[in-house]
C-alpha cells in the first residue's frame, strides 16, 4: 500500500510535512516516515504486550498509529507544535471510531522531548531526527536514568541516523546496535536511508529482534 492508502486504513491524515514549522536551532521540521520504511522497520519485530512505544517528534501521529494498529501495544506521540499535536489528536478521535484497544491505548503529548519524564515502562523509543545531537543527548540521558532506577531492557530505533546519533550511542553509552537496515529503492544513494536499532548492553540479546 502506497501513504495515502494506509492512511485511509487507520481512518487518519498524516500526509504533508511542516512547512510552516519555525527556524530553530535545536529542532527540526517534522516530515513523516514513509509507511514502506516503517514495514521494513517492524517486520521482523515481535512485541510483548507490557511493551510500550515513544514517539518522540511524532508530528501528526502516523508511527504511534501504525504500531498501535499493528502489534496492539500502548503508544505514546509527544510532539512539540502545538498545532501538529493538535491534529493527532484529531486523527486519534478518527482512529478510534474502528480500533478501539481498551488495554493498548494511543496518546499525545504536547512538549519538548528532553522535558518527557520516562515511564517505568517505557521500553521502546522512535526517532526520526528529530532535533539536534545535543537535544539528543538530554533524551537518551533521560532514558538511561529511568533505566538505572527501574532495570528493564531498551531499545532505540533511529530512522534517518545521523553520525553525530550513532556515534554518540556507539561511543558513550552501553546500547549497541542491533540491527542496521538500508532502505531499498531509494532515488539516490544516501548513507541516512537506513533504519538502525539499539539495545541496552545491561542484559542479554532479547529475541524480540528476530534474524
Amino acid at each position: 500500500m502506497n501513504d495515502r492508502q494506509y492512511d485511509q486504513l487507520l481512518h487518519i491524515s498524516t500526509i504533508g510535512n511542516q512547512s510552516d514549522f519555525p527556524m530553530l536551532a535545536h529542532y527540526y521540521p517534522y516530515e513523516p516516515t514513509p509507511y514502506d520504511v516503517l514495514d521494513l522497520c517492524f517486520d521482523k519485530i515481535e512485541f510483548e504486550k507490557n511493551d510500550r512505544f515513544i514517539d518522540f517528534g511524532c508530528g501528526k501521529g502516523r508511527v504511534p498509529f501504525y504500531v498501535n494498529y499493528r502489534f496492539h501495544i500502548e503508544t505514546l506521540g509527544i510532539e512539540m507544535n502545538e498545532r501538529y499535536g493538535q491534529d493527532a489528536l484529531k486523527n486519534k478521535v478518527e482512529y478510534l471510531k474502528d480500533h478501539q484497544l481498551a488495554n493498548a491505548p494511543v496518546n499525545f503529548l504536547y512538549g519538548k522531548a528532553e522535558h518527557y519524564k520516562i515511564k517505568p515502562s517505557d521500553n521502546i523509543f522512535f526517532f526520526f531526527n528529530p532535533f539536534s545531537i545535543q537535544i539528543f543527548r538530554k533524551v537518551i540521558h533521560n532514558i538511561l536514568n529511568s533505566q538505572q532506577k527501574d532495570p528493564r531492557k531498551i531499545y532505540v530505533i533511529l530512522y534517518y541516523p545521523s553520525f553525530e546519533y550513532i556515534q554518540f550511542l556507539r561511543d558513550e553509552t552501553h546500547f549497541m546496535a542491533v540491527r542496521d537496515v538500508r532502505v531499498p529503492n531509494a532515488i539516490t544513494y544516501n548513507m541516512h536511508e537506513r533504519v538502525m536499532i539499539f539495545e541496552s548492553k545491561e542484559e542479554s540479546l532479547n529475541d524480540k529482534f528476530m534474524e
